[in-house]
């Protein structure tokens, strides 16, 4: 049962911070299932593939939800989605395969780097600059479509952080812009799952309840209340001043990537 609390509140803390300021709420859950996972039974060498795993899943569900509003508001540039969508189910493809062929060690520090990048743009206000170039050709739109997914893909992440300031560089206004995010966040995640689940499906060394590398008790445990938190968050994001917590959100990224940085370091004077 105690279990089940832990992801419970880890889903509500992931919730309720997308909808405050924004952001995936990948940056909050991979951390956090990569420090409870392996009190599960989840082995060391694929922690950190289960959390990112874990993570998309989530996203599929909080992404299903978010596309839905999006659309109805005719926020979505469904052109450039149309263009975007081989590359993303590709990279999606490609970031599953190289999470499954990269240590934990390597994953950490990747994550843990990434996140300190977010804790700078985030602390500091940096949003992303709004461009006059025209959207690319539809090849280069593939191209640049794969190596995003692939690298939100390889983290857990759903793309926001990412496609929201490219999206932005190319003059698409930023309600579009994070609309548009949003739906390409859906299929990155869906194929990634769907990637990461094929990959996983040899792991004999994963306690059940695991479909490939996907944890499923964490997993039902943290999507309802994350999806139930967004909009509260969202809300809370219009009464309490948004630089506060923007900063305290940025410092809370800054020591979860020292965290990432700290163990994979360790991981490697214990391997030597």
């Amino acid at each position: 049962m105690h279990e089940l609390l832990f992801f419970i509140i880890g889903g509500c803390f992931a919730g309720f911070l997308a909808g405050l300021l924004g952001i995936g709420g990948g940056l909050v859950v991979v951390p956090f299932l990569a420090f409870f996972l392996p009190k599960y039974g989840i082995p060391e060498e694929s922690v950190m593939h289960v959390a990112v795993a874990t993570s998309l899943t989530l996203i599929v569900a909080t992404s299903a939800s978010s596309v839905y509003a999006h659309y109805r508001r005719g926020g979505i540039e469904w052109k450039v989605i149309k263009r975007l969508l081989p590359g993303i189910i590709l990279g999606a493809f490609i970031g599953a395969m190289i999470a499954d062929f990269l240590d934990s060690r390597y994953l950490r520090i990747i994550f843990g780097l990434f996140v300190w990048y977010m804790s700078y743009n985030i602390g500091l206000q940096k949003s992303p600059k709004q461009g006059e170039r025209n959207i690319p050709k539809p090849w280069i739109l593939r191209v640049h479509g794969t190596f995003i997914s692939t690298f939100c893909t390889m983290l857990g992440t759903g793309g926001g952080s990412l496609f929201v300031p490219y999206f932005a560089h190319y003059g698409v206004p930023m309600r579009k812009a994070v609309a548009t995010s949003a739906a390409c966040g859906l299929p990155l995640a869906i194929a990634g799952v769907t990637a990461l689940i094929l990959a996983g499906a040899n792991e004999v060394h994963l306690p059940p309840g695991a479909i490939g590398y996907v944890y499923l008790p964490a997993f039902a445990a943290m999507v309802l209340p994350s999806v139930l938190l967004a909009p509260f968050g969202a809300k809370m994001a219009h009464t309490i001043p948004v630089v506060i917590l923007r900063r305290i959100f940025a410092v809370f990224l800054l020591l979860v990537g020292l965290d990432m940085l700290w163990k994979a370091i360790i991981d490697f004077i214990n391997f030597i």
